[in-house]
Order: structure tokens, then C-alpha cells, then sequence
């Protein structure tokens, strides 16, 4: 069991990987008038979603357990209201807890239902993708998607815990596995020397405990020392501006998160060379760890020029345009930097480039 000490504008909260998740559960739902379980028929389908669901049945009896349709099908507001409908009418007040089980999109919308019931409730996450217990479920950021848009209504709203057990792994589809290694290539990406470790990961296909409670720690002490992304916390947005565009383009159906973080990650890295930020070696290296892994690095050029069109829509944004994270040159390795500036034609040019004939 690791156990990190998060710190979120003097909210306060464990960010536990191992097991224990049962009990942990138990001691978090004392006092509460309600208990509810937020996740999705495809985590409750599997042995740890089912002994999750038998925990909370003998600890907190008559949990209501609202179901959203899998994947990013669960992130609208359409869903939102339906789940707050069913809470509503199951007794749920300000003194409830809910808990999310399941993958990122799981999280992001359970957070986002504690964060607007009630004007506020507490919210446990409990992930159960490698995607979800690296990045989703920490830190607090919460959202639903637009039509054309991820993540384009939500809110900061950190849990009470995560509850991150590796041994939900054992279940995971080998393409969730590999879309959570988009992320975990993230962190490589802006901590260079643990990069080496992330590509054995990859070809081996494994990832230990160790390793997820490392790209934990990062985001966590990130977090902590900017929870509202005024400054640093930008950073965990690397390849993330370029990857919700090919997201949006796919219908969010076609390209997983992590799959599409891993084009952007390829993104960011070309558009840096594109600029003069970087040479040819920092390119390379990334794209090899995630072709390692089994990601995408380009995609058709139809849905690029479509991505392109939609990432105008990124929070990011500012009146004066995109802004940026990208890695710049220093020594023999690189620094990832936030709110940069491009020229345009540099990224219409990356865009071209990252494009290949269907």
C-alpha cells in the first residue's frame, strides 16, 4: 500500500494504491445519510465491481446505485440529471456520499453530480482503469462534454479519497490497458528520466504499483501547488489540446482518451521540432514508447484537418488564441513550458504532417 497526502487549498485527502478498498469504504460512509454508487454496467459486470458493490450492500444497506452508460455515453448532462433525479428520490441530502467506480469518464461525471447536488456533496473515487488512477480520479477536476466539446461544463470539486487497487487491472480490456499507458506516457513526457521506465512498461504491457503511484505522486504534488490551473498545472494538459480535438472528431467513440493524448503527445512533440524548440531525438524517443505500447502517434488527415477545427473550442483558449504546453530543449534533454504562444502555420503545418492517407 502506498499512501499519498494530497492538498488541495487546505482540502485534504488520501490518494491510496493497494488494497483495502472495502474497508476504506466503510470508514468514509459512517454518518452519511446515504451512500450511493455511481459507475456503469460494464465495472459492475466484473469480479472487483462486484465485490465493491457486496461491500457497500453489507456496510451501507439500501445504497442506491446509479448507473451511467459506459464510456463517454455517461458524461453529458442529459445523464447528469437522470442520476440526479434517481439520488434525489432515493433520499439522497447534503450529508450523502457518492461514490465513483469506474474509468475516467466515470469519475469526471460522478464528481461532477457530487459537485452540483446539493450545491456540493462528498465524492469518493475508486478507479478502475490505469487512465483513471493516474490522472482522472486525482486533483479534483470534474466535467461533463458538449456535442462538439470534452469537458467543456464542469467544476473543481476534490473527493474525500481515491482509492486506487491494481488488482481492478486484472479485468481491463487490453485496449483500456494501452489507452491508460497515453497517459502514463504523459508523465515520461514531462519527467524525461522516468520516460525509460514508462517504455518498458510498454513493451512488457505491464505496469507495476510502483509506476502508478509515481505518476500519482506528480499530479498530486502539481495539484497541490496549483489546484485551480492559474500556472503549473497546465503542464498535466501536455498533448492534451491537439488529443481532445482528435477525441471531438471521432465522435468520442472512435479514439479512447489515451489513445487520443497519445497523438497529441506526438502533436506537441512535432509541433516543438516544427518551432526550433526541439530537434529529431525528443520526437523519436516519445513516439517510440507509445508505438511500444500500441498507441497511435498520426492519424487520417480528414479527422486531423476535422481535430484541428475542433480544438478551437479547448479551455485553453484565450482571446488572443491557443495556448500551448510544449517541451523546449535543455541539455541533453527537455522542459515541458506552459502557455506558449505558435505561429499558426507551424501548426498547420504539424497538422499536415501528423495526418496520414486513410
Amino acid at each position: 500500500m502506498v499512501i499519498l497526502r494530497a492538498d488541495q487549498e487546505g482540502h485534504r485527502y488520501e490518494v491510496r494504491v493497494g488494497g483495502g478498498v472495502a474497508r476504506a469504504l466503510g470508514e468514509l460512509g459512517r454518518g452519511r445519510d446515504r451512500v450511493a454508487l455511481v459507475s456503469c454496467r460494464a465495472v459492475l459486470k466484473t469480479p472487483f465491481g462486484r465485490g465493491v458493490l457486496a461491500a457497500l450492500a453489507r456496510t451501507a444497506p439500501g445504497s442506491p446505485v446509479l448507473l451511467l452508460p459506459d464510456g463517454e455515453r455517461g458524461k453529458s448532462l442529459f445523464e447528469i440529471e437522470r442520476a440526479a433525479s434517481r439520488l434525489l428520490r432515493a433520499g439522497g441530502t447534503r450529508r450523502s456520499l457518492l461514490v465513483g467506480l469506474g474509468g475516467g469518464a466515470v469519475t469526471d461525471a460522478a464528481g461532477f453530480l457530487a459537485a452540483t447536488f446539493m450545491r456540493g456533496v462528498a465524492w469518493a473515487a475508486v478507479p478502475t482503469t490505469l487512465l483513471a488512477m493516474v490522472d482522472a480520479a486525482l486533483g479534483g477536476k470534474t466535467g461533463v462534454n458538449l456535442p462538439f466539446a470534452k469537458n467543456a461544463v464542469g467544476a473543481f470539486h476534490p473527493p474525500v479519497a481515491v482509492l486506487s487497487d491494481p488488482a481492478s487491472l486484472a479485468s481491463l480490456p487490453a485496449r483500456e490497458l494501452r489507452s491508460g499507458l497515453g497517459e502514463v506516457a504523459k508523465y515520461g513526457a514531462l519527467c524525461p528520466p522516468m520516460l525509460a521506465r514508462v517504455g518498458r512498461a510498454a513493451r512488457s504491457g505491464r505496469v507495476d504499483p510502483a509506476l502508478i503511484a509515481a505518476c500519482a505522486r506528480i499530479k498530486v504534488e502539481i495539484v497541490g501547488r496549483d489546484p485551480k490551473e492559474r500556472g503549473e498545472r497546465k503542464l498535466l494538459n501536455l498533448g492534451h489540446t491537439f488529443g481532445h480535438g482528435v477525441e471531438a472528431a471521432g465522435g468520442f467513440s472512435d479514439y479512447s482518451h489515451g489513445e487520443a493524448v497519445a497523438v497529441g503527445l506526438a502533436f506537441a512533440f512535432r509541433l516543438a521540432r516544427a518551432l526550433g524548440r526541439l530537434e529529431e531525438g525528443p520526437v523519436a524517443e516519445v513516439e517510440e514508447v507509445l508505438l511500444a505500447a500500441g498507441l497511435p502517434t498520426r492519424v487520417p488527415k480528414a479527422l486531423a484537418r476535422r481535430a484541428a477545427r475542433l480544438m478551437g473550442y479547448d479551455k485553453k483558449r484565450t482571446a488572443d488564441g491557443l495556448q500551448w504546453v510544449l517541451p523546449r530543449r535543455l541539455g541533453a534533454r527537455w522542459r515541458v513550458e506552459w502557455d506558449v504562444r505558435v505561429d499558426p502555420r507551424a501548426v498547420e503545418e504539424t497538422v499536415s504532417e501528423i495526418g496520414r492517407e486513410p
